[in-house]
């Protein structure tokens, strides 16, 4: 199976404005919280990489995650949804360090 087509999720500006956010935030920032993921020394040495040598560097990621929760609530504007997947398994490549 190919892989989909990239999506970029940036939030535009109105989105920015009204994106919740786990404490205050002085700047807004240009995606969701809730994409971002933390690894600890202890998931990069699981998945068998050095960690990234700077702020900016760009990984590939390929992840299995499990649906854990699905909500819809009705309101004015339509249904809302909202989707929880736990990540279970992941590989993570540097993109930095491929050569062409």
């Amino acid at each position: 199976m190919a892989w989909s087509n990239m999506v970029d999720l940036e939030l535009d500006d109105e989105d920015k404005f009204d994106a919740p956010q786990p404490y205050p935030m002085v700047s807004k920032p240009d995606y969701p919280y809730g994409l971002r993921i933390s690894l600890t020394e202890k998931e990069l040495t699981k998945l068998g990489i050095d960690a990234p040598e700077k702020i900016g560097d760009v990984t590939d990621m390929r992840c299995f995650g499990v649906v854990t929760c699905i909500s819809a609530n009705s309101s004015e504007s339509g249904d809302c949804c909202r989707v929880e997947i736990q990540i279970q398994k992941m590989s993570v490549e540097s993109e930095m360090q491929e050569k062409d």
